[in-house]
């Protein structure tokens, strides 16, 4: 017997995440989402602007190089974003290329050639995260300026905590970090890289920098008093500067692409956090603008964020920073507003694309009942274009 579970083009069973983590971190969750993103006509040409953007800049290098991506809640900014991260970057999943997978689904030419020069020519690395979720925020008051640092940090595996990223740091550029590790396993009997996540790492670091360095550290406590009350600070210039400087310690030869979610309901209603996301994209774009300039780098890095608000709309509500907060659209050169009129189209295929004989079916079986199925599919008193035709039944059925 002939059911309706045949007439779908996907099995309908299958697990459809309810909201889109820009983390995610399952490799077979990703590869649904990469295989399965619907790419709608304006969808496509955001990508085609967001890639052709990405490649010029490599070339002619300026200032601009953010990417606000906009749109109502459900329009999909984290898929999108997410997406172009990934492909980018051109991440493994399952064992194939984001940007292959990526390339089969959206089958244009144009967007193909784009990536393949993309990954071919600026290998990338992207750094993904979620402004909002609590392990990328210590504090309610904490600036953008200190999540994007902990997030590079974390992507480039050193330590999160910013004074001992610095020891790590300094240890690094001096050639001594791999002795600290050894001598830290010796005294400790663990790995560095598992007891600096604890609360005793700092002093057990002291121990093993006290044993290596007798002079510089005459007791066992020495480094971890040194540190006092406060914590290595981190300020726009000074970590612009530090993501070039660590990506070439720790990726050499790549460029970084951030994508941050969530951004736009972080800083608004906040002219300290707008003024400060200011801060950031005005050091990175000319921190890579010179770098790239001098031959130092491939490419500036690029900063991507979301927000339900487009940004003009965000600036314009903070009244007494408005005239400083203008610079901050020079900075997002690329706009991305999503279209709310695409999540019916969006939701419709994914959900409810049928395989082509199906649709056939369903339409035969339309014609034959169009006289009886009119009256029950229409609505009183709405708004709404509720008209229903041969098209409109197979595909909503």
């Amino acid at each position: 017997m002939e059911t309706i579970r045949s007439l779908f083009a996907r099995p309908i069973d299958r697990k459809i995440e309810e909201v889109i983590k820009v983390d995610q971190a399952n490799e077979q969750t990703v590869l649904n989402e990469l295989e399965e993103y619907i790419v709608t006509d304006s969808i496509r040409e955001h990508f085609r602007l967001a890639y052709d953007e990405i490649i010029q800049v490599s070339k002619s290098p300026r200032e601009g190089i953010g990417i606000w991506i906009s749109g109502f809640f459900g329009s999909g900014k984290s898929s999108f974003a997410k997406i172009l991260g990934y492909t980018v970057a051109a991440i493994p999943v399952c064992e194939r290329s984001a940007s292959e997978i990526f390339k089969e689904n959206v089958k244009d030419t144009k967007i193909s050639g784009l990536l393949e020069i993309i990954n071919r020519t600026l290998p990338t690395e992207a750094v993904i995260f979620d402004v909002s979720m609590d392990r990328g925020v210590r504090t309610a008051n904490e600036r953008i300026t200190e999540i994007m640092y902990k997030a590079l940090l974390r992507e480039l595996d050193y330590a999160e905590d910013f004074d001992l990223a610095e020891l790590e740091i300094t240890l690094e550029g001096d050639g001594k970090l791999d002795e600290f590790r050894q001598r830290f396993k010796e005294i400790h009997g663990n790995p560095w890289r598992v007891r600096r996540k604890v609360g005793t790492g700092i002093n057990e670091a002291s121990a093993v920098l006290h044993a290596m360095e007798s002079k510089t550290f005459p007791y066992a406590d020495s480094y971890a008093k040194s540190l006092g009350k406060g914590r290595a600070d981190i300020n726009p210039n000074s970590l612009a500067q530090r993501a070039f400087e660590l990506t070439a310690r720790r990726k050499q030869g790549k460029t970084l692409i951030f994508i941050i979610d969530e951004v736009g309901q972080y800083v608004s209603r906040s002219v300290e956090k707008m003024l400060d996301l200011q801060a950031v994209v005005q050091a990175f774009g000319k921190e890579g603008k010179n770098r790239v300039e001098q031959k130092t780098a491939v490419s500036p890095f690029w900063i991507v964020v979301t927000s339900q608000e487009k940004l003009n709309e965000i600036v314009d509500a903070l009244d007494s920073k408005k005239i400083e907060l203008a610079r901050l659209q020079d900075r997002f050169r690329i706009p991305i507003d999503l279209k709310q009129s695409d999540i019916p189209e969006i939701t419709g295929k994914r959900v409810l694309d049928k395989k082509k004989e199906a649709k056939a079916r369903l339409e035969a079986l339309y014609d034959a009942n169009e006289g009886r199925l009119k009256p029950l599919c229409m609505l009183e008193r709405t708004s709404r274009d509720v008209s229903i035709n041969t098209k409109v039944f197979a595909h909503l059925y």
